[in-house]
């Protein structure tokens, strides 16, 4: 499930009496709010009082339970996933694969918990999984589901490995996402999440392929990550202008929110430009993106994309420029 904007409500009300914080974090015009809270309160579920604002008895067993990622929680988490995934499969290019750092996934986790969509019994879409995100989500308690889809082997039989192991609600289908989903998967799941590889045709398959996922209706929800390395702001105009043209809002674009450990094969590519500045290995992780956040609105329908010619993967190539886009 996802919240609508009465649950999202009573939720943020399971964690502050501050009615000024509480109209900074509904994502509702104020007037709507007022509105909202009369109805919450003649209905029994709200008390209000000058200053503060209180769940009752009834409000509390209707409020959803929401996970709240605070440091001490964030670092025992990191602790149980670095177990857990200390033996994972390295990265390959032929997948185009490169992995979020430790740090930025948990920071993903912890946007994912401020937009309130860590949300008990939720269903969850993973387009790739290099990153292991389906790990770090089981372990929050939260999902009621998790589905990846994952073309590399090495990966799925590592996760499914790890989720029976150790009881996680983890699903894993060995799937390439240049076919569509199958039928049952289609409109079945509350947030889909996915690192895009980053030619057009490879940012229209990925994210719509975890649009096809999500459920019709409002309120649905959706994460990728976008660098300013592979794209530019055309790019990003494009997609952003595709994805608006369907009942979908883009509610939030975070930048610079996950760093990537460096990949074997980097400094190689980046010599092949011929640049005496990028000659010696880069000694942090530097290639970073933006995680963007789209919701749907009234009236979505989760549909298979129509794909853009030519190969999602190798058609552009990885440090993508875009003068030599145009040329």
């Amino acid at each position: 499930m996802t919240l609508h904007p009465e649950e999202r409500l009573l939720a943020l009300l399971r964690d502050t009496a501050d009615p000024w914080e509480v109209a900074g974090r509904a994502r509702v015009p104020f007037p709507v709010l007022v509105g909202m809270l009369r109805d919450l309160e003649e209905r029994g579920l709200v008390r209000s009082r000058p200053g503060r604002l209180t769940l009752t008895p009834a409000g509390r067993k209707h409020a959803p339970r929401t996970v709240a990622l605070d440091s001490r929680a964030l670092a025992a988490l990191k602790r149980r996933y670095l177990r857990l995934v200390a033996q994972r499969p390295d990265a390959t290019d032929a997948y185009d694969q490169g992995h979020l750092t430790v740090d930025s996934l948990m920071g993903r986790l912890r946007e994912m918990a401020r937009f309130g969509d860590l949300v008990e019994g939720a269903r969850f879409a993973i387009m790739g999984d290099d990153d292991l995100l389906s790990i770090a989500l089981a372990l929050t308690g939260v999902p009621a589901q998790i589905a990846v889809f994952e073309i590399d082997e090495r990966l799925t039989a590592f996760i499914a490995d790890l989720a029976e192991r150790h009881s996680l609600p983890i699903e894993v289908h060995t799937h390439d996402l240049r076919k569509a989903l199958p039928a049952r998967h289609r409109g079945a799941y509350d947030v889909f999440v996915c690192d895009p590889s980053e030619t057009r045709a490879g940012l229209r398959m990925f994210v719509g392929r975890g649009l096809s996922a999500l459920a019709p209706g409002p309120g649905k929800v959706g994460y990728f990550g976008v660098t300013l390395v592979e794209s530019d702001y055309e790019k990003w105009r494009e997609l952003q202008a595709w994805l608006t043209a369907q009942p979908v809002v883009l509610s939030a674009v975070i930048p610079e929110q996950g760093f990537y450990d460096n990949w074997p094969t980097q400094l190689e590519e980046a010599r092949a430009y011929g640049h005496p500045a990028f000659t010696r290995a880069a000694r942090a992780p530097w290639y970073r993106s933006a995680l963007w956040r789209l919701e749907t609105l009234a009236g979505f329908e989760p549909r298979n994309p129509r794909p853009l010619p030519g190969d999602p993967i190798a058609d552009e190539h990885y440090f993508a420029i875009a003068s030599k886009e145009r040329r």
